[in-house]
């Protein structure tokens, strides 16, 4: 999780698109277009913090719930997720996510 949010604020869309599961929906997307709308959040986006609250990992499959503080032209954007990942050829990728509201987050 952490890679993928640092991918999101520095543009690396070649790096999100190899890192989402083979049959995530936007595999459905022309990857060359994926990568440039990846890689193109960093222009409207400023990324200014991940907090990871909670992991579990059973076998080749893992569950991330965090906090990442985004904003978008002074509009706070910020969000809280749990996200699925799955090991694929020893690879963790992400499968997808679901958003958690704030009173369901850990607040430690």
């Amino acid at each position: 999780m952490r890679s993928r949010y640092a991918a999101f604020a520095l543009g690396l869309g070649e790096y999100l698109v190899h890192t989402l599961a083979h049959d995530h929906p936007d595999r459905a997307v022309d990857a060359r277009q994926l990568v440039r709308e990846l890689a193109g959040i960093k222009e409207r986006r400023r990324f200014l913090g991940l907090r990871i609250d909670e992991t579990h990992e059973a076998g080749d499959d893992g569950e991330v719930l965090f906090f990442a503080r985004i904003f978008e032209r002074g509009t706070d954007m910020s969000f809280a997720e749990r996200s699925t990942f799955r090991r694929e050829q020893g690879e963790w990728k992400y499968s997808g996510g679901e958003a958690v509201a704030p009173e369901a987050r850990s607040t430690d």
